[in-house]
């Protein structure tokens, strides 16, 4: 008979069923401790003996509910339902102790039939229990009603880490029809060894991990995954883990905290997760007091550039959060307008709406929407990102970095718009290519329009690669892995800054509403502490190996040399820049050089002449000028490119990350 066809009665049913059972138990106590006490003539002749056994189990029916015996299932029961057991029997019999001696003078209740009695009730009420327990615990039933064809192939599992967690994890596989096998633990501490959880032996530590594969294949149960069950495990053991797991294609996954109340559904398996990269980077997520972000937008008019983008997406989720008056999402790519529409839909109803088709490089389009709508606060994220598209595609890139950041910018001028939010990246500072040239020039035309005094905040937000957006590395990774490789790496050495996308429109959102309350970080710009560059092989190796392969032997790295305008590492501060803490975790400031507005105006102008003429090398000339710092990378020697990646924040000052 299979698991879907048995006939399941209803819980209350159940629970009458077992308070039925607890009833029938105390009235065979007492009888059978009278019969061991008595003759058997005078238990069939005496009625004082049976309105004795009639009481005591109408004691035992009145007093039962007092000890909650039945409140919980008894598929759980455990030590403290015994505790409870012992407690009912003890109170039970002393009550009827007392009322016998009183009624009777004890002479139908011997101390012989009392110990009895109070010893059978016991056994009696808890035996059934912790057998039922048991017996749900071991999968009995699937052995009994599943014939072996019907019955799934268990996964082999071995778990990491002698923890609550672990025993929580254990106790609900063991109650699953389809649980999976379990083949012991392995735990760092050495205290732990030689120890056993729910019967299952730790077996080592982590690098006693060859001679357990090995002893599970002779025995038939090759270990297939290692659930990591700490919950408080750091970056670099999980890595440990990660890499002592993939020479034998075992992968990694982790609980999650299921030792908290709540933690987990009794009716349902505990599902591992699936351990991802931002988990063995070592990166901390900043957590950020909220306050001045809800003074920022809540009932405001907020309107987002590129809202349909990995950051603009995900900027828009978070602003939504805080109950803005009105949200306008601007994109001009329709499927991405669509797509972040429709999320909003589904997250966020209450929240209104708008949704527009406008290109950033249409200035008289940008104005007359914020003309009609008039936000209060605009995050402008819409840009051209990917370096080598724009090396090749330079007047694009200035179109829609530059201008098109300068129409957006005079648009919230127009509008008076209480702040305006600019998302720049590393790649601006001391630029290599026309990418980063144009979100420099960017950042200082907001920078001279905030020194400006206009009445409206002008102000950028700097920080480098988000994990997982759009055509950046690692979907692309991810895309080569699930072809079988290789994984394409430019360089050796090539390093860049990682936050994960939404740790990193967190903090925008917190550097908009410091700036807005801090009239003293004026023309400055924000920056958000990256923590240290990570090594693109590096990213790469750990991918492979969370798939339970070996980097370079099961999954080939290629090395394909730098592309067009890249760096081999990213900077968040340029030379000429110094740099300032906010007293805000995570956020930091760059004080650089600001431009004349009146120059930068004429510049801008310029660029647009030669935009509109098709004149490339005109507008990369015009961009130099903005940027004089811009050196392409095709100029630089040699020497001079590899000879960058010493100056890293090499600056004596130099902040310490948050959490170091």
């Amino acid at each position: 008979m299979s698991r879907s066809s048995r006939i399941k009665l209803p819980r209350g049913s159940l629970r009458s069923f077992g308070i039925v059972h607890d009833v029938v138990v105390a009235a065979l106590a007492i009888s059978l401790s009278l019969t061991l006490a008595f003759d058997s003539y005078a238990l069939t002749h005496s009625w004082q003996i049976w309105a004795m056994i009639g009481g005591f189990t109408a004691l035992s029916a009145a007093m039962f509910p007092l000890f909650s015996l039945n409140s919980g299932a008894w598929r759980y029961a455990s030590l403290l339902d015994v505790v409870s057991i012992v407690k009912a029997a003890t109170a039970i019999n002393v009550v009827f102790l007392i009322a016998n001696f009183i009624l009777f003078r004890g002479e139908y209740f011997p101390r012989s039939a009392f110990i009895m009695t109070w010893f059978i009730m016991i056994v009696g009420l808890g035996g059934p229990r912790l057998a039922y327990r048991l017996y749900k615990e071991r999968g009995l039933s699937e052995r009994f009603f599943e014939t072996a064809s019907a019955r799934e192939r268990p996964q082999h599992i071995l778990l990491y880490g002698f923890s609550d967690n672990a025993d929580l994890f254990i106790r609900n596989a063991r109650r699953s029809h389809h649980s999976p096998h379990i083949v012991g633990l392995i735990d760092p501490l050495a205290k732990n060894r030689r120890r056993q959880l729910h019967g299952l032996r730790v077996l080592g530590a982590l690098d006693d991990l060859p001679e357990v594969v090995q002893q599970a294949e002779h025995g038939a149960t090759p270990i297939t995954q290692i659930i990591v069950t700490q919950t408080n495990i750091s970056p670099a053991d999980l890595s440990h883990v990660v890499e002592s797991a993939a020479p034998f294609q075992i992968a990694v996954k982790r609980l999650p905290d299921i030792s908290r109340a709540g933690g987990v559904d009794a009716d349902k398996p505990i599902e591992a997760l699936p351990v991802s990269l931002e988990d063995l980077l070592g990166r901390t997520e900043v957590e950020l007091d909220t306050a001045e972000v809800a003074r920022l937008i809540r009932g405001r008019c907020i309107a987002v550039t590129g809202a349909g983008g990995s950051i603009g997406s995900e900027l828009v989720n978070q602003i939504a959060a805080f109950a803005p008056g009105r949200l306008i999402l601007v994109d001009a790519n329709e499927f991405n307008l669509y797509s972040i529409g429709k999320r909003m839909e589904v997250h966020h109803p209450s929240v209104e709406v708008v949704e527009r088709i406008v290109d950033v490089r249409q200035a008289d389009r940008v104005s007359r929407l914020f003309a009609e709508w008039r936000p209060e606060v605009i995050f402008h994220a819409a840009a051209l990102k990917h370096v080598p598209i724009v090396e090749d595609n330079p007047l694009e890139g200035i179109e829609t970095n530059l201008l098109g950041s300068r129409n957006v910018a005079n648009a919230a001028l127009s509008c008076g718009a209480t702040a305006f939010v600019m998302v720049s990246t590393d790649k601006a500072v001391n630029p290599t290519n026309v990418m980063g040239a144009t979100k420099r020039a960017a950042e200082a035309y907001c920078q001279a329009l905030d020194l400006a005094g206009s009445g409206t905040r002008f102000m950028t937000v700097r920080f480098g690669n988000v994990m997982g957006s759009a055509g950046s590395v690692i979907p692309l990774f991810q895309a080569q892995l699930s072809r079988g490789g290789p994984l394409t790496v430019t360089h050796p050495d090539i390093t860049r800054f990682f936050m994960t996308i939404p740790e990193a429109s967190r903090l925008i959102l917190h550097a908009a509403g410091h700036g807005l309350g801090a009239g003293a970080a004026e023309g400055q710009i924000f920056v958000l502490d990256m923590g240290e560059p990570i090594r693109i092989t590096e990213l790469a190796e750990r991918l492979i190996q969370l798939a339970g392969l070996r980097p370079h032997v099961d999954v080939a790295i290629r090395y394909t040399g730098l592309r067009k305008g890249e760096k081999l590492y990213e900077e968040l501060f340029g030379e000429g820049e110094t740099r300032e803490r906010t007293g805000r975790a995570g956020l930091l400031i760059a004080r650089s050089r600001v431009s004349d507005l009146d120059l930068l105006r004429h510049r801008f102008a310029e660029a647009e002449e030669a935009v509109r003429a098709g004149d490339a090398a005109r507008a990369v000339a015009v961009l130099r000028q903005i940027v004089p710092e811009f050196t392409p990378l095709s100029e630089l020697p040699p020497a001079a490119i590899e000879g960058h990646s010493t100056r890293r924040l090499a600056s004596p000052d130099a902040p310490t990350p948050a959490g170091d």
